[in-house]
């Protein structure tokens, strides 16, 4: 059974040398958000990131 997959972009902190934010891609696999690509995915894999958070509240019908 082939699973559905697609990303979300969404942005990050503004940076401080250019004033433009930083964008990353946060996963959606059958209706669960599965991963991100921010820094903080890198350090803690099981816990969700605050991309994943603000997806997940705005979206109400996404699960994590």
């Amino acid at each position: 059974m082939k699973k559905d997959t697609w990303y979300y972009d969404e942005e990050g902190s503004i940076n401080k040398k250019t004033g433009k934010p930083s964008m990353y891609k946060v996963k959606v696999t059958d209706w669960n958000i599965v991963d991100c690509d921010c820094k903080a995915r890198e350090f803690r894999r099981y816990s969700p990131c605050k991309h994943m958070k603000g997806l997940k509240q705005r979206l109400g019908y996404l699960n994590i």
